[in-house]
């Protein structure tokens, strides 16, 4: 059976998924947020949460280690205008 990344967009939920050991932290810390709540578990969401929070602990890394594009304001603004996005 296939064994999908925990950080992968399409994840099929009736797969096994492989954490890695941040990434299972962030799970359980949020399985344990809904039980403390007293709601029940709600598993996908806490996937989802899990997931979200691991995305942006990514980020932060990059941006940290420079591996990022960084903008001004005015500079941000120029480039969208050549975009014609707006």
């Amino acid at each position: 059976m296939e064994i999908q990344n925990f950080a992968q967009e399409d994840l099929d939920l009736g797969k096994p998924i492989n954490f890695a050991p941040r990434e299972l932290t962030l799970f359980k810390n949020e399985l344990d947020k809904q039980l403390e709540e007293g709601n029940g578990v709600d598993i996908f969401k806490a996937l989802r949460n899990a997931r979200y929070l691991a995305g942006l602990e990514r980020s932060i890394k990059q941006f940290d280690e420079g591996k990022v594009v960084k903008f001004t304001a005015e500079e941000w603004e120029a480039f969208v205008n050549e975009q014609n996005l707006l």
